[in-house]
């Protein structure tokens, strides 16, 4: 497992370990089989990462690994993996990691930009004529403003400014103030994690939530846990890969919660189905070597119950870039007086469900060539 202990996505990486503790626990009541995991800290720094993905497999000798959670780590390592016959499945979300930085051995089960993209789109254009996006300088950030510049133009909504802050950021108000003299009426926020958590609290310092429509790319349910019930309600529209107000998986959240660790979010879901998956996926080749497990995930549809109460809808990994087709989310806050606080905080309602093959990209727009 390749997680961000460290570094300024910490805070997302005991939920990977998590996710997949949990995974582990259902594969070995269910075929009897022993599975250790290796934890190794990303720092969400490429370089970091490569070396221990390097010791990991020449010294540690694993069979596969998952994770990663930045798209920049994800294909540096990915991308080494690979090419040393090593199967990943990656956590990041830029459209590069199945697009032009596609591998042989690398998959994914996070949402693509592109696919929440077109999830969000058009209830951004609903909510929103004129739209400033803020988004963060790197991979993901500069791939997240491309697909949701697009998908607001194609629904008839239009992007009045668009600009790149530094990641990690300590400090947006100078971005802020630019949107405060914009003619723009709603904002974008385009930034993971703990910026998205800093941002949030500056724009709100300034009331500009008084005067702008709120919109949150990739607003994990962990980012608002640290800030208020208020900062949540805000948020007028948001896209999300899998979100805890989903009416299944039940008995999977209150494992998340047993756990302690956190209240559940996608990551812990992400994290499950990867475990899942290339475990199944080595069993059914009956080898951990790359190819086979390569061989049974591709094409293959997800039918196992357990699976998909945590993940539900249809799931099936694409094999023309190796994406995993599963459905993506528009949720917004919910009211404070409606949110939920126990067993596990639940803040989100879903306002819009795609199925994963409605706004998936081609195999032709993607650019990966396998």
């Amino acid at each position: 497992m390749f997680t961000p202990m460290s570094g300024p996505f910490a805070p997302f990486g005991p939920s990977l370990v998590t996710g997949a503790e949990l995974a582990v626990e259902d594969l070995t009541k269910e075929f009897d089989v022993e599975i250790e995991i290796s934890t190794y800290d990303t720092e969400v720094n490429p370089s970091a990462a490569l070396e221990r993905m390097k010791r990991a497999v020449t010294a540690d000798g694993i069979d596969f690994a998952q994770g990663a959670l930045s798209s920049a780590v994800c294909t540096k390592i990915g991308t080494w993996a690979s090419d040393n016959g090593v199967s990943f499945i990656a956590d990041g979300a830029s459209d590069t990691l199945t697009g032009e930085n596609c591998q042989p051995y690398m998959f994914r089960t996070y949402s693509s930009n592109s696919m929440m993209s077109q999830t969000v789109g058009p209830r951004m254009a609903e909510v929103a004529d004129d739209w400033y996006l803020l988004y963060s300088d790197y991979v993901w950030g500069q791939n997240a403003q491309e697909q949701i510049s697009a998908a607001l133009e194609s629904n008839g909504a239009s992007v009045v400014a668009k600009e790149a802050t530094p990641f990690p950021n300590d400090d947006y108000t100078p971005y802020l103030n630019n949107v405060a003299n914009s003619d723009a009426d709603a904002i974008g926020l385009l930034m993971p994690g703990l910026d998205k958590q800093l941002c949030m609290k500056q724009l709100r310092n300034k009331g500009l939530h008084n005067d702008f429509k709120l919109m949150g790319h990739q607003a994990e349910d962990i980012m608002f846990w640290g800030l208020s019930q208020e900062s949540a309600a805000m948020m007028d529209i948001a896209s999300i890969g899998w979100v805890n107000s989903l009416d299944s998986g039940e008995q999977f959240k209150q494992r998340v919660v047993e756990k302690g660790e956190t209240d559940p979010y996608v990551r812990h879901a992400n994290a499950y189905v990867a475990m899942d998956q290339q475990v199944r996926a080595a069993m059914r080749a009956g080898s951990t070597d790359a190819e086979a497990i390569r061989g049974a995930l591709e094409g293959h549809t997800v039918e196992n119950e357990t699976t998909l109460s945590v993940m539900p809808g249809e799931l099936k990994w694409r094999t023309c870039d190796h994406q995993l087709v599963h459905p993506t989310y528009a949720v917004s806050g919910r009211e404070t007086s409606k949110m939920q606080n126990e067993p596990y905080k639940a803040w989100f309602s879903v306002k819009k469900t795609s199925p994963g093959s409605d706004v998936m990209r081609s195999c032709e727009e993607t650019g990966c060539s396998l």
